[in-house]
């Protein structure tokens, strides 16, 4: 099975930035968005919204263990799985149990 790799653009993340606060109501707001920026392979938020000046940005890999131990490091407990609905319901995907995109 080839992977796929999905589009971030405005679209998606306006999309993000509206399910965000459904999805993790008791995290602080920029914390949501830092953890969503290292659940999509980004360092920062800064850096996703950096990348995305140039254009839509491709994401091959959404790696929810990064964005669990962002979530840890402010203290926030949050289930893998609805770690994985909130990344990958931003594609609007069934997102496998391991994370990878395929």
């Amino acid at each position: 099975m080839n992977p796929r790799t999905l589009v971030l653009d405005e679209t998606a993340l306006n999309r993000l930035k509206r399910n965000l606060p459904l999805q993790l109501p008791g995290m602080r707001p920029s914390h949501r968005l830092e953890f969503a920026a290292r659940g999509l392979g980004y360092q920062t938020w800064a850096s996703l919204l950096s990348a995305l000046k140039e254009g839509p940005v491709l994401i091959g890999h959404i790696d929810p263990e990064t964005a669990i131990a962002f979530a840890e490091h402010v203290e926030y407990d949050v289930d893998p799985d609805d770690v994985r609905e909130v990344l990958c319901g931003l594609f609007d995907i069934e997102c496998p149990g391991n994370a990878r995109i395929a």
